[in-house]
C-alpha cells in the first residue's frame, strides 16, 4: 500500500466517524419532539417541566460548543470527543427509564452537554485532518449527514410509538440512539487520531497547489 493510499483510508476513517457522531446526536434531538405529547401525558408532567425538557438539550449543546472546542485544541481531541460520547449514551438511557419529569431534564441537560463536546471535536478533527477545498467537502458532508438525521428523527420515533404504544414508545425514541452511540465509540476508538496525530496527507503532496484535484479522498 502506498503512502498515499494509506493516509487516504485514514481520512475516510475520520469523516465516516465524523458523520456518524453527527448522526446520532442530531437524531437524538429530532426524534424526541414527536413524541413529547405521550411523554407528557406518561410522566404527568407539568408545562414547565415539558419546556425545559424540549429546550435542555439545545441550551447545554450550544454552551459547551466553545468550551468543548478550546479544551480539544489545549489537550487532544479523541479523548473529549469519546468523553463526551460515553455521557449521551449513558444518560439517554437514564432518560429513558425515567419515572419522574426532572429525571428526564436532568439526562437531557448532560445529553445535550455530551452531544456538544462531541460535535465540537468533529469540527476541530476536521479542521486537522483536511485542508482547501477538502475540508469543505468534510464539512458538506457532516452538515449533509447531520441535516438527514433531524429530518429522520420525526418519522422514525412516530413509528416507535405506533408501533409499541405510547407508554413504551417514548422510551424507545429514547433509546433509538443508544447503539449508534455505542458503534461510534468503538469506531473512534480504533480510527480518531491521537492528541498531536493526524492522517495528514504527506508533505510534498500537501505542498503541491492542486493535489486535491487530482487526489480525491472519497
Amino acid at each position: 500500500m502506498t503512502a498515499a493510499t494509506r493516509f487516504d483510508t485514514g481520512r475516510r476513517r475520520v469523516i465516516a466517524v465524523c458523520m456518524a457522531a453527527g448522526t446520532t446526536t442530531l437524531l437524538d434531538n429530532s426524534v424526541l419532539n414527536i413524541a413529547i405529547p405521550v411523554l407528557r401525558s406518561s410522566l404527568n408532567a407539568s408545562a414547565t417541566e415539558v419546556q425545559w425538557i424540549v429546550a435542555g438539550y439545545s441550551l447545554s449543546f450550544g454552551l459547551t460548543l466553545v468550551p468543548g472546542g478550546r479544551l480539544g485544541d489545549v489537550h487532544g481531541r479523541k479523548m473529549f470527543f469519546l468523553a463526551g460520547l460515553a455521557t449521551f449514551t449513558a444518560v439517554g438511557v437514564v432518560a429513558a427509564v425515567a419515572t419522574h419529569p426532572w429525571t428526564v431534564i436532568a439526562a437531557r441537560l448532560l445529553q445535550g452537554a455530551g452531544a456538544g463536546l462531541v460535535n465540537s471535536q468533529v469540527i476541530g478533527t476536521i479542521q486537522d485532518a483536511f485542508s482547501g477545498q477538502d475540508r469543505a467537502r468534510a464539512l458538506g458532508l457532516y452538515a449533509v449527514t447531520s441535516g438527514v438525521a433531524a429530518a429522520l428523527g420525526p418519522p422514525l420515533g412516530g413509528t416507535l410509538i405506533a408501533a409499541a404504544g405510547p407508554d413504551l414508545g417514548w422510551r424507545l425514541t429514547l433509546l433509538l440512539t443508544v447503539p449508534f452511540g455505542l458503534a461510534t465509540l468503538v469506531l473512534a476508538v480504533r480510527y480518531l487520531p491521537h492528541p498531536g496525530r493526524t492522517p495528514a496527507t504527506p508533505a510534498w503532496i500537501r505542498s503541491a497547489s492542486s493535489w486535491s484535484g487530482r487526489w480525491p479522498w472519497w
